[in-house]
């Protein structure tokens, strides 16, 4: 198996409703500065109520924008299972395995916070697609045929 060929091949499938940029932007951010929260020495009380805050305002964007209908009625029409596949959920691994972390290295200097939200929101930004099922559309058959 040629791992060039497999590569252009995932690449040619175009997403048919792409994640908007917003959304992608907004909850990258939100998990970042959850995550960069736990490295900072503020009270625990404080450091946990941001990181469940951001955590919650990013489902809350990713869950309650428009996209989602659309998302909806494409699996539909396609007949694509709204079942998370465990591509879509391992990314989220490495964010919890972040998330269960952090706390170690609380206290840490300012450029280690900054590194963690970077990484944390670059994490997410790429792999928001895959996590949020967009990406899976993409791979969608043809449409059912009403009968």
């Amino acid at each position: 198996m040629d791992p060039m060929n497999s590569y252009s091949n995932m690449k040619s499938h175009v997403t048919p409703i792409p994640t908007p940029v917003s959304v992608r932007i907004s909850c990258s951010f939100l998990v970042g500065a959850a995550l960069a929260a736990l490295t900072t020495d503020l009270a625990p009380t404080v450091k946990f109520s941001i990181t469940g805050i951001g955590l919650a305002l990013a489902l809350l964007i990713a869950f309650a924008h428009p996209y989602r209908g659309e998302m909806r009625m494409y699996r539909f029409q396609h007949n694509i299972s709204p079942v998370p596949t465990i591509g879509q959920v391992m990314p989220l691994f490495f964010t919890w395995l972040a998330l269960m972390l952090t706390p170690l290295i609380s206290g840490a200097p300012l450029w280690a916070t900054i590194l963690v939200f970077i990484a944390a929101a670059g994490w997410t930004y790429l792999t928001f697609p895959h996590v949020d099922g967009s990406r899976k559309l993409a791979f969608a058959q043809e449409p059912r045929k009403n009968t």
